[in-house]
């Protein structure tokens, strides 16, 4: 017979739980002492002082082990685990009514069991404790110490004693095996203990600090380089410079953390001003800044120094897209290390190592790619939620760097823009919250392509303002030297320099020389595809868009060692234009009056074909809402793209600023084939040109342009090479133009081309500009563009060889200028090849972008005659876009000044493109036409 008694009083009770309050505080007791134990110390006494608590909890346990081995080793096993718990709160046995035993069976005990199990315990701790403590107060540690995750490791350690009181009580009450319960007695207090430890940090005794080492730069050797040239035949014997800067030495300081990381990217002097203003706006996402006009190496060191600010001062994830990105990390690593810091994180260059990163799960600090990797698989990986990190590393995304994002041709800048949208739309859909920086000629045709790129972000340029900059010496190359047969002139001009151990460069932004040729000239030479002002001496062959960008960027070269000059060779085109911007301090003069504005890049916003391409590349990178992608591509272009049996399984609601929420159909993967939509044609119809002799593919044209852009007889270059293009070599059936090479000596080539339009409609509407007396109408058609060549001629030389007529028809986008007043042809034509001219200074472009042709009346009903800007890319690559009003104006004041400054009664080959001058030229009355 068993006999239950009832439970304890209340007052029993109250103090049972006093009593337990008192175990669960002994770690907030065993800190306080501690505490006062530890001592000062480099941190806060309170932080050191948890370290010892932590340690306490290990002998704890080590106790229990203990206690537990010598239980097992003892005669108290017979009973079960802690069966001598039984024998020691046991009542005695006492007589029943027929005489029988009853035993007493507790339900409860008067200071509860499992108190009699941690109190022992909780005293071993204290004293533990302040072992320790006297122990961390003696410790010097060479390294830091802090609990990772303490937060939130805190706040699951405090509610572990509550589930653990819960999971024990039926041991507690005597009701289920007892066989841990020792352990779950002092887990409570263990827990708290765990908890104080949290707080626990150890700081490292500060090193003595040192100044990190400043990159020494090396004094260069002072050269004559002028008189190098000038023995060469490079430049006059007695010419002065074609241009030339003073360069800026501003005493005014500039902030420590501004000049160390100018410093630190291993530029001379003090850092400009757009460093600052760029670097201290960061820590408010959704923002834009181009800074343009920055030769190189200049854009090269504020690159490196705003990465370097971005990750170590802000600690700004970034994606970072240039066209060398290895070199641009190897560069910045080597800042970081110049300032005697650790990367924040992995620096990672190509998309072959963010995949891997993303695939360990990896965070990195920086992400470096160029265009091509990009949308090969970068944006895929950024998109990826399925084995790997990419889509959670995108979207802590806080800064874009876009390095000379205008630069290429319009096909290239064309798939920049689209591939950035549909990083953007990545990085929208990842949440991410980032800003964009951005280098490039500058102006507000940059600026739009960057706005294009990012939709709701808007850009801000950015003056670079230099503090110190070096005085730079332009020289014009004289034409006999520069058409020298053999080797690439310069290369000759560069050999003395070279040969001195002068660090020099060659800058070739529009593509005029082989890049391999620098392997085999040896010395520290750079060859860079822009506006290059590397080391003491430059050279490179400019066009009038490259010749105005290049002026633009003189007074932002870095400077040299010692304060030393750099000199420039250039070699430029003779024509009209040329001639105006370099004569009489005109360069000077537009600059001061505004009209020298940054040449516009070509670029395809409304090219169909590219933009479906895109779509459907798009498409395959993550999941993308209808409407997102609606807002980007267009949303009949989407409709088209998924067709009438799109069905969508799932929906998402998409908030945009400042509109109401949209449910919005999720675009399912697999609608459309992952293929890179990077390609060398707007079409998927090709040519390939081929070397006939190797067999070598030198480019490829589309299919319907290949007729008139390869016509037979046509000499062109690729690099310093030259090949001619045979008559009927276009083979049909296979797709390809076998073109011979020729002596890089050969002329080349300009078409005698004639151009007609069919079936123009209208896309915006004519606007009417009055300017003075010159009263004119713009407007933006559709037209089909047939093209005929007949002939060509060398350039340089008189003459025209005539062949048979071939022609191409295609559809694409014109830009018309026409004039109510009455004109004669010969005054349109002379406008027209004049306006071709102005136009290449302020287009990023060349011959094979565009034309200006005369047309008459009745283009589109009720239309006058006028001038026609043709794109000469199927479907067009930008023309339209780019030639607004205020460049139209600008065309015709250029036109205007070059004709009025010149002394000539009707036009000479001073102010008049020499086939107007055989077709009959009417200086006059271009004059007259633009008031």
């Amino acid at each position: 017979m068993t006999l239950q008694l009832p439970h304890p009083s209340q007052l029993t009770t109250a103090v049972r739980l006093l009593v337990w309050m008192l175990v669960l505080a002994t770690p907030l007791m065993a800190w306080v002492l501690a505490a006062l134990l530890v001592g000062p110390g480099p941190n806060s006494r309170w932080r050191r002082a948890a370290l010892p608590v932590g340690k306490a909890v290990f002998v704890t346990l080590a106790l229990v082990l203990v206690t537990r081995l010598v239980e097992a080793a003892s005669a108290s096993m017979h009973d079960g685990p802690l069966g001598w718990l039984r024998e020691l709160t046991a009542l005695p046995q006492i007589p029943g009514p027929n005489g029988a035993p009853v035993t007493v069976q507790a339900t409860w005990y008067p200071l509860d069991a499992v108190l009699l199990l941690v109190l022992p315990q909780a005293a071993a701790f204290l004293l533990a404790t302040g072992v320790f403590a006297l122990q961390e107060s003696n410790h010097k540690s060479l390294t830091s110490f802090r609990v990772p995750l303490a937060d939130p490791l805190a706040l699951v350690l405090i509610a572990v004693p509550v589930l653990a009181l819960i999971a024990v009580n039926g041991p507690w009450q005597q009701d289920k095996p007892r066989a841990l319960l020792d352990l779950g007695a002092v887990l409570p207090m263990l827990c708290v203990a765990l908890a104080v430890w949290t707080r626990a940090e150890r700081l490292a005794p500060p090193p003595v600090k040192e100044e990190a080492p400043q990159p020494q730069v090396p004094a260069l050797p002072r050269a004559d380089v002028p008189g190098m040239w000038r023995k060469l035949g490079a430049i006059e014997t007695n010419g002065r410079p074609l241009l030339a800067t003073q360069g800026v030495a501003n005493p005014e300081p500039a902030p420590a953390w501004s000049a160390a990381a100018w410093r630190d990217s291993g530029a001379t002097g003090a850092p400009p001003r757009a460093l600052e203003e760029i670097a201290s706006a960061w820590s408010t996402p959704t923002q834009g800044w181009l800074v343009g006009d920055l030769p190189d190496p200049t854009e090269h060191h504020f690159l490196i120094s705003c990465v370097l600010l971005a990750l170590q001062r802000e600690g700004l994830p970034c994606v970072v897209i240039s066209d060398e990105p290895e070199a641009l990390r190897d560069a910045v690593l080597e800042a970081i290390a110049r300032s005697g810091s650790w990367p924040s994180g992995p620096l990672l260059a190509g998309e072959a190592a963010m995949r891997e990163a993303f695939a360990g799960n990896r965070m990195p600090a920086a992400v470096f790619l160029d265009v091509e990797q990009l949308s090969a698989g970068g944006i895929r990986a950024l998109s990826e939620t399925r084995g790997g990190c990419g889509r959670l590393w995108a979207r802590s995304v806080g800064l874009v760097v876009l390095s000379r994002v205008d630069r290429g041709t319009p096909l290239a800048s064309t798939h920049r823009m689209f591939t950035l949208r549909r990083l953007e739309l990545a990085l929208s859909a990842a949440g991410a919250r980032w800003n964009v920086l951005a280098t490039g000629v500058g102006g507000a045709g940059t600026r739009g392509l960057v706005e294009q790129m990012f939709p709701g972000i808007s850009v801000r340029e950015v003056p670079f303002t230099p503090r110190a900059a070096a005085p730079v010496r332009v020289w014009r190359v004289v034409e006999g030297f520069r058409s020298q047969p053999g080797t690439p002139w310069v290369r000759r001009a560069l050999e003395p320099v070279v040969g001195a151990k002068l660090p020099a460069a060659v800058g070739d932004p529009g593509g005029a020389f082989d890049l391999k040729a620098v392997d085999f000239w040896g010395g520290e030479l750079r060859f860079v595809r822009d506006v290059s002002l590397f080391g003491v001496a430059s050279v490179g062959t400019l066009d009038e868009a490259w010749l105005v960008a290049s002026y633009r960027a003189l007074p932002h070269r870095v400077p040299l060692a010692d304060g030393q000059t750099h000199d420039a060779l250039w070699g430029l085109a003779d024509n009209p234009v040329t001639r105006f911007l370099t004569r009489d301090g005109n360069l000077d003069g537009l600059s001061r009056h505004g009209m020298l504005m940054p040449p516009r890049p070509l670029v395809g916003y409304h090219n169909g074909a590219l933009a479906t391409a895109h779509l459907k590349a798009a498409m395959q990178e993550g999941s993308q809402d209808v409407e997102s992608l609606a807002a980007v591509f267009g949303r009949s272009r989407v409709e088209q793209v998924l067709g009438p049996k799109f069905r969508p399984e799932r929906h998402v609601v998409r908030l945009a600023q400042g509109r109401e929420p949209v449910r919005s159909p999720v675009v399912p993967a697999g609608v459309s084939e992952a293929v890179n939509p990077l390609r060398r044609t707007v079409s998927e119809q090709v040519v390939r040109i081929l070397d006939v002799h190797s067999g070598q593919v030198l480019t490829e044209v589309d299919r319907l342009l290949v007729e008139t852009r390869y016509y037979p007889g046509r000499v062109f270059a690729v690099g310093d090479a030259r090949y001619e293009v045979p008559l009927h070599s276009l083979d049909t059936k296979r797709n390809e133009l076998r073109v011979k090479p020729v002596p890089n000596d050969r002329p080349l080539t300009k078409p005698q081309l004639r151009i007609q339009f069919e079936s123009a409609t209208v896309v915006e509407s004519p606007q009417t500009v009055r300017t003075g007396r010159c009263v004119y109408q713009v407007c933006t058609l559709d037209a089909t563009v047939v093209e005929s060549v007949t002939g060509y001629s060398q350039l340089g030389r008189p003459g025209r060889v005539d062949v048979g007529a071939v022609s191409c028809r295609y559809r694409t986008r014109v830009r018309g200028v026409f004039f109510p007043a009455a004109t004669s042809p010969n005054v349109l034509v002379h406008l027209a090849r004049s306006a071709d001219g102005v136009l290449v200074a302020h287009l990023l472009s060349n011959d094979e972008d565009m034309d200006v042709v005369p047309v008459g009346p009745g283009m589109f009903p009720e239309a006058p005659a006028g001038i026609v800007v043709v794109d000469r890319h199927l479907q067009g690559m930008g023309v339209a876009e780019a030639l607004d009003l205020a460049l139209v104006d600008d065309t015709f004041k250029w036109v205007r000044a070059i004709l009025a400054n010149c002394k000539c009664a009707n036009g000479c080959p001073e102010c008049t493109p020499q086939d107007v001058l055989a077709s009959g030229a009417d200086k006059s009355g271009v004059l007259g036409l633009l008031g």
